[in-house]
């Protein structure tokens, strides 16, 4: 996968996320997240309390929508309610600032809805790559989402950094 990542982003990119996983320097969190998000073309100031309101709430409304209109068999119908209390509650979390306390929340949501997307094709050891060559935009998305730990030891800050980058993408999908 390293290899056909770098077909799709550019190097500093690789590093900056590596990095990002890796740091605990405010300072180095802050720059590597900033070349991550730039990828998803993210502008936004994670230090600015409105703007990180604004895409919470754009971030919302978005996999809201696509959670609804995602057509599903009637034995995920249920799976798609599930998800939609799940996401409100992690929007509320993270209004609260709550943002370690609920990595493990995100990565699950974004685990379901792209399940919902995709179907059981989004559970095998190819679909990186699969999502690279069908929609690379996505698809980096999906590598990135794929690289973060499914649990976390991380400060409060590390986390919403880390998750506003998956949370810009979504807002603008």
């Amino acid at each position: 996968m390293d290899e056909l990542i770098k077909e799709f982003i550019e190097k500093n990119v690789i590093d900056a996320l590596k990095t990002l996983l890796e740091s605990s320097d405010d300072g180095e969190i802050t720059k590597s997240a900033s070349v991550v998000a730039s990828q998803f073309g993210a502008g936004f100031d994670i230090s600015s309390e409105e703007s990180v309101k604004k895409l919470i709430n754009s971030f919302r409304k978005n996999l809201t929508l696509l959670i609804q209109k995602t057509w599903v068999d009637s034995a995920d119908i249920s799976l798609k309610e599930e998800i939609l209390v799940k996401l409100e509650k992690y929007c509320v979390s993270i209004e609260e600032d709550k943002w370690a306390e609920v990595f493990g929340s995100f990565i699950k949501i974004l685990d379901s809805v792209i399940y919902l997307m995709f179907g059981s094709t989004s559970k095998t050891a190819d679909f990186t790559e699969y999502a690279l060559r069908i929609d690379p935009e996505f698809g980096i998305f999906w590598w990135y989402v794929k690289s973060l730990p499914a649990t976390n030891d991380w400060t409060n800050e590390k986390n919403k950094a880390v998750m506003l980058i998956a949370m810009f993408f979504l807002a603008n999908y």
